[in-house]
């Protein structure tokens, strides 16, 4: 299939997805509540460390919401399309309906990354983007293009990084079925996102960059609005998310070759 006709199937699936979730309108608006009161426990601990310290690792209050913008962001893409879409392929595999997805003329890694959309998270990405402006609003010195065009590249970047290494543990479910832990795990770590990198230290630093680097998805994106982050440091970003992209990918037709379907 040609990359109109994915786009096509991706559309229509996202919207039929959609459609479903305002059917029920009582859960939709309870959905959206409890969103909208996550989105406040969330940013609470920020304002209120902010308000005994003025500043944390040099990085000032205004400063400290260009990294919960970019969280709240990431939060919006992987609450809302990403993990709702991958542990179902975890139900597929113990229920052997994957074999209905494989069947498709549609690239199978496509099609279970964005058969189901919950509209009830995206409160993040509204909120995300109106903390962003008001950030940029409130700095001493106002980014340049070049540094915004940077850093919605390395946000970019982190948005294929957090579905990559997503993805890399949903994919150990081809071997060992559940993975509740793991995933739980994995958003627990991803929560500490929230904060500038600087606050952490010696080998906690070092596991949050470049072992589950999401210092690379949050942080490095507001050091770039910030221009505090230098061509190397853009460099390693990017080239993390394309080698995880890669290695996801490569992963997930290995695990394919591993499932034993229900016709077999």
């Amino acid at each position: 299939m040609s990359v109109a006709s994915h786009t096509r199937v991706v559309s229509h699936l996202l919207k039929t997805s959609v459609l479903s979730q305002m059917q029920y309108r009582f859960d939709f608006i309870l959905e959206l509540v409890m969103a909208c009161f996550w989105l406040i426990w969330n940013i609470a601990p920020l304002w209120v460390v902010y308000e005994v310290r003025p500043d944390i690792a040099a990085f000032s209050f205004e400063e400290a919401t260009l990294v919960m913008s970019a969280f709240l962001i990431l939060k919006a893409l992987l609450e809302g399309l990403i993990a709702p879409n991958l542990m179902q392929i975890v139900e597929h595999i113990r229920k052997g309906t994957l074999d209905f997805v494989l069947m498709k003329p549609v690239d199978s890694q496509l099609l279970v990354s964005t058969s189901k959309f919950l509209p009830s998270k995206f409160v993040y990405l509204v909120a995300g983007l109106s903390m962003l402006a008001w950030s940029l609003s409130r700095l001493l010195v106002p980014p340049s293009a070049s540094q915004l065009a940077g850093a919605a590249l390395l946000l970019g970047s982190g948005a294929v990084l957090l579905y990559s290494v997503w993805l890399l543990v949903i994919c150990s479910a081809f071997w060992f079925v559940r993975v509740d832990n793991l995933s739980h795990l994995f958003s627990s770590f991803f929560d500490a996102a929230r904060w500038p990198i600087g606050i952490f230290r010696g080998w906690v630093k070092v596991v949050l960059t470049f072992v589950l680097p999401i210092a690379l998805m949050t942080s490095y994106p507001a050091k770039a609005a910030l221009g505090t982050l230098d061509l190397e440091g853009g460099a390693i970003s990017l080239s993390f998310a394309a080698f995880a992209f890669w290695g996801s990918r490569r992963v997930w037709h290995v695990a394919l070759r591993h499932y034993g379907s229900a016709s077999s």
